[in-house]
């Protein structure tokens, strides 16, 4: 896993959550990881269409529109 799941328990903490998991924490990290590494091949995809090695802003917003992210 990238993600840490300490960034997500300050993140839930930062909204409201006065306490939370462990588990909690780690299952909102995997969640959001696996929808950023889903976004990110898709982008990836795009600019290979599109013949370029870089991925830019609009490959990633077409990525998250047909992925309905």
């Amino acid at each position: 896993m990238i993600l840490k799941r300490e960034t997500f328990d300050k993140f839930l903490k930062k909204f409201g959550a006065k306490r939370v998991s462990p588990e909690a924490a780690e299952y909102l990290a995997k969640y959001v990881e696996e929808k950023a590494l889903l976004l990110l091949k898709e982008s990836k995809a795009y600019a290979e269409h599109a013949k370029r090695n870089t991925v830019l802003q609009d490959d990633i917003k077409l990525a998250r529109k047909n992925l309905n992210l």
